[in-house]
């Protein structure tokens, strides 16, 4: 009987936590949605606890197969895809790249696969600087040959020295198809997603996928769905950014990866891990919230955003997507979940009248420094914006505002009425306003 009792206790327990978390997930949503929604942002939010989910959607209905590009955090699986390589012994971390590619301009054959797989090789970004984007491609000839034709001359000073660049993956991605003579996109599907029984996730985003969230673009908020070209996600962003996939499959691959083994051995998992005193390893990123180590990669795209986070101590994750490129508000948004996990309260934003910053609204530039940006006024929303970077202000205390991603505090100047004073990571600057606000 004492047994049956101790069981039905620890239910009990279980229980009762999960309702606390679901109730602080709620009050989660409830913090964060009015801002997105003014906004036009969709996000899905996905946390994992033992075998507990809690999922919840912010400005559109709770569907659990919403499906979105996953940007960058492609090149984890591009570097589970070359492990398995290592481990089936058809190539070695130190082999050169000129061992299995044809020479290609400005890009040196002597560099090794590992370079590649740390970002240290020192080559030029090829996707990402191009002067249109995914949804405004000037002709629809995009082919991979012509995403390595446009690669710039490399920097050799920076060669052994991490430096993000995609087209170190995009060349990974080239290698795994030499060696295997397929694609890569099979190489995915019968190495990567069916072993881990993904149901939801595809090589590149098209408009075919069923439940794809539709992208929005930074500037004018408006829907790029029908703009969509696969040939962006398949030709250009490739190895380095291609895959779509929902939240639960995001959950499950990292279930498979992390402590199941299912794809590659807890030696190459220790490979991929070793960051070298530094912040990336093979494919993974080593990643911090309120000084919490966690594991992962996050993604941008044109009209995409993706955040995974998995803390190898407890085996928690965290792991949400936008429908925008950038995230705002994220690094209050990332303490807040993680504050869910741990079971805490999350602090509320003030409630105020967009009145009591009136005087903060006009456009500045900052003292010495010649940065211009702008605080306005938006569907009773202040706003903070610098070039194509725009971000909701929010208020924890009378007369400061607080961009909650940067954690740039803006406090109004008691010495003169037309400044701004910027707060920044311990510092204090000037912001003088240029164009006054006139009613």
């Amino acid at each position: 009987m004492k047994s049956i009792s101790a069981t039905i206790t620890l239910l009990f327990l279980s229980f009762l936590t999960y309702g606390q978390q679901s109730a602080l997930l709620n009050e989660l949503k409830n913090k964060y949605e009015p801002y997105y929604q003014a906004t036009h942002i969709k996000m899905g939010i996905l946390l994992k606890q033992n075998d507990h989910f809690l999922a919840t959607r912010l400005n559109f209905d709770n569907d659990r197969n919403t499906v979105f590009n996953i940007g960058s955090a492609t090149k984890t699986f591009t570097a589970i895809l070359i492990l398995q390589e290592v481990e089936r012994g058809t190539l070695k971390l130190s082999d050169s790249i000129g061992k299995f590619l044809s020479p290609i301009q400005n890009i040196s054959g002597s560099l090794s696969v590992e370079q590649l797989l740390r970002h240290e090789t020192g080559l030029a970004e090829t996707v990402g600087n191009q002067e249109w984007d995914a949804y405004h491609i000037p002709t629809d000839s995009i082919l991979r040959a012509d995403v390595l034709q446009n690669v710039k001359p490399q920097n050799k000073k920076q060669i052994g020295h991490f430096v993000y660049t995609n087209t170190n993956y995009i060349l990974l991605g080239q290698i795994l198809e030499k060696i295997n003579d397929q694609s890569y996109f099979d190489l995915l599907k019968n190495r990567i997603f069916t072993p881990c029984g993904l149901k939801n996730t595809y090589p590149y985003v098209s408009k075919s996928i069923t439940n794809l969230v539709h992208p929005t673009d930074e500037l004018n908020e408006q829907d790029q769905y029908q703009g969509i070209n696969y040939k962006f996600f398949a030709d250009y962003a490739f190895a380095a950014g291609s895959i779509a996939s929902n939240l639960e499959d995001m959950a499950l691959f990292y279930e498979h990866l992390y402590k199941k083994q299912t794809l590659i051995s807890q030696k190459s998992l220790l490979q991929m891990t070793n960051f070298k005193n530094g912040k990336y390893g093979l494919g993974l990123q080593k990643l911090t919230i309120d000084e919490t180590e966690y594991w992962g990669h996050g993604g941008n795209n044109y009209g995409y955003a993706f955040r995974n986070f998995y803390n190898p101590q407890t085996g928690d994750m965290i792991l949400y997507f936008i429908n925008r490129f950038r995230v705002p508000m994220k690094n209050s948004l990332n303490k807040d979940l993680k504050a869910i996990l741990n079971h805490q309260s999350i602090p509320k934003f003030r409630t105020y009248k967009t009145k009591e910053f009136k005087d903060f609204i006009g456009e500045y530039v900052l003292d010495g420094l010649n940065i211009k940006f702008s605080i306005f006024e938006k569907e009773n929303f202040i706003y903070f914006q610098m070039q194509h970077l725009k971000v909701p202000l929010v208020s924890y205390e009378p007369n400061v505002l607080l961009d909650v991603s940067s954690g740039i505090k803006f406090m109004k100047s008691s010495e003169n009425p037309n400044q701004l004073i910027w707060f920044q990571n311990r510092k204090k600057l000037m912001a003088k306003k240029t164009l006054l606000n006139i009613d």
